[in-house]
């Protein structure tokens, strides 16, 4: 029993193989990760716009996710009912008017894959300028 190690090396470097290959963080699976937003991240508008769009690399299930946007002082903002876009890897939903201000967009959502991603980002809506005369 002693040499066995020294007999059967192929079968020594399978198993070692095996082990490390179990041994691997669950954290190397891909997961969810936003694509593409509108308005989107560091985006300065001239005015607010009527819809926000959350794109990702897959399909999100959309009854375990959440949107918010809020104003500097933390005011969340109304938003319409969070629906599945024209892609199926797409969250929209309709935003209420607001005046000029920084606005930060929160999001969470749950993935196919079970991981849930949150993350947050900012956009900027400018004054208007007044009118020339």
């Amino acid at each position: 029993m002693r040499g066995s190690a020294i007999r059967y090396p192929l079968l020594n470097a399978i198993i070692l193989g095996l082990a490390m290959l179990v041994s691997l963080p669950v954290a190397a699976f891909a997961h969810a990760a936003m694509v593409k937003s509108a308005p989107g991240k560091r985006a300065v508008l001239s005015q607010m716009p009527a819809r926000i769009e959350l794109c990702f690399n897959e399909a999100v299930e959309i009854k375990f996710s959440s949107v918010r946007i809020a104003d500097r002082h933390e005011t969340p903002l109304p938003l319409g009912e969070l629906v599945t876009g024209s892609d199926p890897k797409c969250l929209e939903a309709a935003i209420s008017p607001a005046g000029p201000g920084v606005y930060s967009v929160q999001y969470r959502v749950l993935s196919l894959d079970g991981h849930v991603i949150e993350s947050s980002y900012e956009f900027t809506v400018k004054p208007a300028l007044p009118a020339q005369q």
